[in-house]
């Protein structure tokens, strides 16, 4: 995939400016999320992935903080879990260049699994290295708090935008406007009885943010790393490592990643009906995200206005989907 000349004219400044030597070969854009670009960068002195931030995101007041923290809290783990923190230059993560800000990982080697890839053994390291990261004694100035990043949505004001600017291609949001409120008043219970407990986690650790060498997991990607209750993470990491492309929970996985957890002699006393209405929280965060977007509330253009319509309607789909699969994780936890 080529570059854009812009993006060319960046590459070829974060080299001069952090001395990472001559570019030898054209960066090439990697596959991953929606927020950022990831490139590959050759250069004399080694090799190296460049995360170019979204600016919309870094506009944010409290987004270059989440960045530089989620950092640390990486960082802090090397020695628990097996890592990738970003290089630090002149003692920051974060860099910049004019506007815009970026973030340099030495290149990492590994595979990195679909879904229908995924075997039980898989499920039990990651929940082993769950467990780890649970259990590490990490003492960093990060404000712990379980609810710190959610806050009940203001759904109306998507409501009246929609019918404001005629788009029909979004009414199944408003069709499903009273279910949303409802997952977003149990998420705000659930904040407030999770707030006791919290460890310093990874947050987002799904099948893209590992890379396997044989059966060893490399944990990346740590930028929504950040306070979260432990039983709140373990559900929804053991989600992400025992559901199939067509939503089907598989228990063989589910059993795997438990048992890979408590191997470690990691404990969970805690219920577990806070955890699962707190899992309604990413997936509603996401919906606002893309409803934002999609109604062109944030700066787009085309292209990121449709796949933002896209990400509504799949959203949608996946809070019904979890609401499903409630009964079944309460069945297999007793």
């Amino acid at each position: 995939m080529s570059i854009t000349e812009n993006h060319a004219t960046v590459f070829e400044k974060i080299s001069r400016q952090l001395k990472l030597g001559s570019i030898l070969a054209e960066p090439t854009a990697l596959s991953g999320g929606l927020l950022h670009k990831m490139f590959r960068l050759q250069t004399t002195h080694g090799t190296y992935a460049i995360k170019l931030l979204n600016p919309n995101i870094l506009s944010r007041p409290e987004t270059r903080q989440n960045f530089i923290t989620s950092e640390r809290i990486v960082s802090a783990l090397q020695n628990e879990v097996a890592a990738v923190p970003a290089l630090s230059f002149h003692a920051s993560a974060l860099q910049q260049i004019g506007t815009d800000h970026y973030l340099v990982f030495p290149w990492t080697e590994g595979i990195m699994l679909k879904i229908h890839q995924i075997r039980p053994n898989h499920a039990y390291h990651i929940g082993e290295q769950l467990a780890r990261i649970h259990q590490a004694d990490l003492s960093l100035p990060v404000q712990q708090t379980a609810d710190s990043n959610y806050s009940p949505v203001e759904w109306d004001v998507f409501q009246d935008q929609i019918r404001q600017q005629k788009l029909e291609m979004l009414e199944p949001f408003i069709a499903a406007l009273d279910q949303i409120k409802q997952w977003d008043q149990r998420v705000t219970t659930a904040m407030t009885q999770l707030a006791g407990s919290t460890v310093l986690s990874h947050r987002d650790l799904d099948a893209k943010n590992v890379l396997w060498n044989s059966d060893v997991p490399t944990i990346i990607d740590w930028e929504s790393a950040g306070p979260i209750h432990p039983m709140h993470d373990f559900i929804e990491t053991a989600l992400y490592w025992s559901l199939d492309e067509n939503n089907q929970l598989h228990y063989p996985h589910f059993e795997a990643f438990t048992k890979g957890y408590f191997s470690t002699g990691a404990k969970l006393h805690f219920p577990i009906e806070p955890a699962l209405s707190a899992g309604y929280a990413g997936k509603l965060g996401w919906l606002a995200y893309s409803l934002a977007k999609a109604l062109r509330l944030e700066p787009v253009n085309e292209q990121e206005q449709q796949t933002a319509v896209q990400q509504v309607f799949e959203t949608l789909t996946a809070l019904k989907n979890y609401e499903a699969l409630c009964p079944v994780i309460r069945k297999w936890w007793q």
